[in-house]
């Protein structure tokens, strides 16, 4: 009986070591895909940060563009709201001027009568170099044939 005992011992010996070595090998198995796993997951987690960055500076860039297209357009505004202002300002000035020298012309006896030239009592108003107009010729009836 000794010899079934001692065999049966070291069968179960031997079962429990290969028992171990498996459960050791699925272990280091599971050990190595979870690793794996975790790896990924902070790969993943990490493109997401980049992403997120990206799409931030991506923002932060558009606003930037749009602040700096808005202060264009600002300026822009302001340049033609200075120059309607001065336009407007010369026409005064120039009516103005224009109305103290006919009236001058009107009611004042001229200082030296000018004797090979006709005397215009109304002149038409000058013209600043903004409010220069070119001439266009208009167009005859001839020029549509």
């Amino acid at each position: 009986m000794s010899f079934n005992t001692t065999s049966i011992v070291n069968f179960s010996d031997s079962n429990d070591d290969c028992y171990e070595a498996e459960l050791a090998r699925r272990h280091a198995k599971i050990e190595a895909l979870l690793r794996e796993q975790e790896g990924k997951e902070r790969f993943e987690c990490q493109a997401q940060k980049e992403v997120k960055i990206a799409e931030q500076k991506r923002m932060e860039e558009e606003v930037q563009r749009k602040q700096e297209e808005e202060e264009v357009q600002q300026r822009e505004e302001k340049c033609q709201r200075d120059l309607a202002y001065c336009l407007e300002a010369d026409y005064v000035a120039a009516m103005e001027q224009q109305w103290h020298k006919n009236w001058a012309k009107t009611f004042l006896p001229p200082l030296s009568l000018p004797f090979d030239k006709k005397m215009n009592l109304i002149d038409l108003l000058p013209l600043t170099k903004r409010q220069h107009v070119y001439y266009l010729p208009k167009e005859t009836p001839e020029a549509h044939q």
